[in-house]
């Protein structure tokens, strides 16, 4: 009599643990192809393949578009921006606009200016971006009192313009004349705002004979 030969079993597929390295997955692949085709045509489809996951695992977490775009550029922003603290608004101001050049040159940065300048009529877009001003301008603020605490800044002066203008600039060069963030010339531009911000030094007293 043969012996009787064991069936085979085939191998069991690897299943990908559920937590935080697929959560990050899934924000970058978001964030890719937010910089590649925006917010009114991305499919989750799309952003499943991107990230090597089921698209079921994605609508678990995030049931409508928005809430996965949301999440993506509000962690994309926590994890890109470090509010400088140099110890003055001038050393402060250069940080930012550093971290502006470098974001303008990521997936991030692409993202945003893509909703910025092409999709921000979407009611959910609107409420996104909302948030994302919300998160800058407490940052922003923490600066700039810390400056009018050590004295730098004048009374009278709008920060909130002082860091607009700024940003601004910075856009314009990067975005709409296609300067590459290292021609941009940072420090003048920093040293041009705080010419009309600053407290005006006091006159130096002269010598006594």
């Amino acid at each position: 009599m043969a012996a009787r030969t064991a069936p085979t079993v085939a191998p069991a597929k690897k299943t990908a643990a559920r937590g935080e390295p697929i959560v990050k997955d899934v924000l970058a692949a978001t964030l890719g192809e937010l910089g590649r085709v925006g917010y009114h045509a991305l499919r989750i489809d799309d952003v499943a393949a991107r990230a090597n996951v089921h698209k079921t695992t994605i609508y678990r977490r995030w049931p409508e578009k928005v809430d996965l775009v949301r999440d993506t550029l509000l962690s994309t922003f926590e994890d890109s921006f470090t509010p400088p603290d140099t110890g003055s608004l001038r050393g402060d101001l250069l940080a930012i606009a550093r971290q502006v050049v470098a974001l303008s040159t990521t997936g991030y940065g692409q993202a945003l200016m893509r909703i910025a300048m092409t999709e921000r009529t979407n009611g959910d877009l609107r409420h996104i971006i909302d948030s994302l001003r919300s998160a800058k301008e407490a940052t922003r603020r923490q600066i700039l009192e810390r400056a009018r605490a050590r004295g730098e800044l004048r009374p009278d002066v709008d920060g909130e313009l002082l860091m607009s203008t700024m940003v601004g600039s910075i856009h314009h060069s990067v975005f709409s004349i296609g300067c590459a963030p290292r021609e941009l010339a940072l420090e003048p531009l920093v040293d041009l705002l705080l010419r009309g911000a600053l407290v005006p030094a006091a006159p130096a007293t002269p010598a006594r004979l």
